[in-house]
């Protein structure tokens, strides 16, 4: 089956009730190790904030796909329902401020009718002068039959909610978006079909093509603050693990062996990588950190350390990463 079309059925399963206030028996907090700085993650359909060594749930669900803008100050996120979703923009307390798209199709939820106008938009990244963000979304609902040839392409939003088409694949899904300092993108491309593997490719000029020296399938891609290198993840035996490799090109460095790693992000200074994986006997996602080194070989991490015991964090969703 079309990736697209299982995660279109998951969010639709997962997101079928209204949004609704935390439960009163849920944890105010988790806690784990010292993290600096501010880190957002999903958690139990929510949008989570660790500082220190304490997380406690920002956004209520249903959110998801959460990044802070360069400045920490405002959080892109992602609201799913049944047969659609959207791009909202809140403060660093998670009021919601700002939404950036209205895709809420008219056919009752769980109908027939409303998975063919279905309407999705994932994956915000913020541009680096805050000006606006990038999001993957559809030009126009579903058709086929079943209704997967939806194409995501990637739209450039303002804090407005307008919309300007940046660039579109016929025969694939786009996906999470990296945002070079040149202007290039990185982007997660899929071709349509159920034997497509993710590939990272660079947007450049309204062209298109595989990011040279990246493995296949790759995802999850993660940009350095200084803009000189990539970590992302990359699908092995039926698990990942992640890669490193300079945004000018060469070969691609393993970092990690454990066979679970993704969702890289670096810290604000670009000292550390943290990501998720799921440690032996675990019950999901945990964080995990590793210090940052630059050698003649490339970028290198210390050996990883888990800091976040049972949290159980959506990987799909990614992190984000502030002062």
């Amino acid at each position: 089956m079309n990736r697209f079309l299982i995660l279109l059925l998951l969010l639709v399963t997962a997101c079928a009730t209204p949004a609704a206030p935390v439960s009163p028996t849920a944890p105010a907090t988790l806690r784990g190790d010292e993290l600096p700085g501010r880190l957002l993650f999903s958690h139990s359909g929510g949008i989570w904030l660790w500082e220190g060594r304490t997380a406690r749930q920002v956004i209520a669900p249903p959110a998801t796909h959460a990044v802070f803008d360069h400045a920490g100050e405002r959080i892109a996120y992602v609201v799913p329902r049944a047969g659609a979703s959207d791009v909202l923009v809140a403060d660093r307390a998670g009021v919601p401020i700002a939404q950036l798209t209205r895709n809420d199709p008219a056919a009752p939820p769980g109908s027939l009718e409303r998975v063919y106008a279905a309407m999705w938009a994932l994956y915000p990244t913020w541009l680096p002068d805050g000006s606006g963000l990038l999001a993957a979304a559809q030009g126009a609902p579903p058709v086929g039959d079943p209704p997967a040839d939806a194409p995501l392409a990637i739209f450039r939003y303002d804090l407005t909610g307008q919309r300007q088409p940046i660039f579109a694949d016929a025969n694939a899904h786009l996906g999470r978006i990296a945002v070079l300092p040149s202007g290039d993108l990185i982007a997660v491309r899929t071709p349509l079909g159920s034997d497509g593997q993710q590939q990272l490719y660079q947007i450049a000029g309204g062209q298109a093509a595989p990011l040279p020296g990246a493995p296949v399938p790759a995802y999850d891609p993660a940009l350095s603050p200084d803009g000189r290198w990539l970590v992302f993840a990359v699908g092995i035996n039926g698990g990942s693990d992640l890669y490193a490799m300079s945004v000018t090109g060469g070969s691609a460095v393993r970092l990690t062996d454990l066979g679970t790693a993704r969702a890289p992000v670096f810290s604000p200074d670009g000292a550390m990588l943290a990501f998720l994986a799921i440690p032996p006997g675990g019950r999901g996602f945990d964080l995990y950190l590793a210090g940052v080194t630059i050698t003649d070989k490339g970028l290198q991490i210390d050996s990883p350390r888990r800091i976040s015991t049972n949290f159980t964090i959506n990987a799909d969703a990614g992190l984000s990463w502030a002062r």
